[in-house]
């Protein structure tokens, strides 16, 4: 009789420690940040303030630093609305979605005498929206430097519409049918006051994007932090199920799966030394890849760090920044509220890639660069930007009412 008793109990304990390993300690340790000593702002040589009071400074999912115009282009909503529609963590409320969405190009060498800088809301022509509305719904982006034209910036934006009624226009009940996601390009140049569509990429393999990475030969990266799954129970178990993935889409808009089992990829980045950066906020780390010419990937290493990490941006020197959220669970709590919540620590790292002279060599150097315990200065911080000629560090939420600006003392 004992016999089955035991294996009944070994059983159970193989059961818990799988579930342990595979997702307990992610959550305690990762997720929740269980044990995590956390520094105040104070511990840190910056000199921070925020940029707040502004409507058009708001909701900043994610900003692009163009180093040649010294131009930071910041996509921008309203964080009331962003606790309605957010579909890349199941807010599925498309009528209670921001009406003016935009496209913030700031002029960092033209600081105001409001602890701000100068800047221009980009209107966008020829883009005809949502049922002809000619709104954008921003969250992630990213832009490059046109190679026919040394003055044109293309700004390539995660454009999070709602779905609608083919013939009617009417929107559907985005909480059945998910939302329409599409990558949409758009030309400026610096000192323009609006920004040209070029073009919209839409494939049923853009599904839940969350952020992307544009390559020289005009195609692109991105990470559906959800995989295929829109809404339903595996959309909502994506982070246990690891069903988010890295696509690939050619110049032509040929797009294709090109890795997958990630556990909510974020914001990714593909580096100067070509390589590509894909980091988790579920479960932490940077997996680095080397890509083909087709798109297909390799992984060559995996960067450990057991925050959550949501952007990577890079700077001029060629190190990356990583925006991350030290109690990961609590940078989602002030969806609820917006405008009256607390604000969730927040961290950025710098990692610096050694031996950045040899393509075969995969070594880094992580340093904790500010952190904010308790939420005094920094936002709930989904990307950080470092200005390699001034110092600054540029840091926004997609729900924060305001960019901080922290400066070396």
């Amino acid at each position: 009789m004992a016999r089955p008793k035991l294996t009944t109990i070994s059983l159970f304990v193989a059961l818990g420690t799988l579930l342990y390993q595979s997702f307990l300690r992610e959550t305690l340790f990762v997720g929740i940040g269980l044990g995590r000593t956390i520094q105040p702002i104070s511990d840190f040589p910056f000199k921070c303030y925020r940029i707040t009071g502004d409507p058009n400074i708001q909701a900043c999912e994610d900003m692009w630093l163009d180093h040649e115009s010294r131009t930071l282009y910041l996509a921008c909503s309203d964080s009331e609305a962003r606790k309605h529609w957010m579909p890349n963590i199941h807010r599925l409320n498309a009528t209670g979605r921001a009406t003016d969405d935009r496209i913030v190009a700031m002029d960092i060498d033209n600081p105001t005498s409001t602890q701000s800088f100068t800047y221009r809301v980009l209107k966008p022509r020829g883009y005809s929206g949502v049922a002809g509305d000619g709104r954008i719904h921003v969250v992630g982006m990213t832009g490059t430097r046109s190679e026919d034209d040394p003055e044109q910036v293309n700004l390539w934006l995660i454009n999070a519409r709602p779905s609608v009624d083919s013939a009617t226009g009417e929107v559907l009940d985005n909480t059945v049918v998910g939302g329409n996601h599409t990558i949409d390009v758009f030309s400026t140049k610096p000192g323009a006051v609006e920004m040209d569509h070029v073009q919209t990429y839409a494939d049923v393999q853009i599904a839940t994007p969350n952020n992307l990475a544009v390559t020289k030969s005009g195609g692109f990266f991105y990470t559906n932090d959800h995989g295929p799954h829109k809404v339903g129970w595996k959309h909502h178990l994506s982070l246990i199920l690891g069903t988010g993935d890295v696509s690939y889409c050619s110049k032509e808009g040929v797009c294709k799966l090109v890795s997958y089992g990630h556990k909510f990829p974020n914001g990714l980045h593909l580096g100067t030394d070509g390589l590509l950066y894909v980091p988790s906020a579920a479960v932490g780390g940077v997996k680095v890849y080397r890509p083909a010419s087709d798109g297909s990937l390799t992984q060559v290493h995996h960067i450990r760090l057991d925050y959550p990490i949501d952007n990577i941006s890079e700077d001029a020197n060629g190190d990356l920044y990583l925006a991350t959220m030290p109690k990961g669970l609590e940078a989602l709590r002030p969806f609820d509220d917006p405008l009256n919540a607390a604000t969730p620590p927040a961290t950025v790292w710098r990692v610096r890639r050694l031996h950045r002279e040899s393509q075969d060599e995969y070594e880094y150097e992580l340093e904790k660069i500010i952190e904010d315990r308790d939420g005094e200065m920094l936002p709930g911080m989904t990307t950080v930007i470092h200005d390699a000629v001034s110092g600054r560090l540029f840091m926004s939420g997609v729900i924060s009412r305001f960019v901080t600006v922290c400066e070396p003392k």
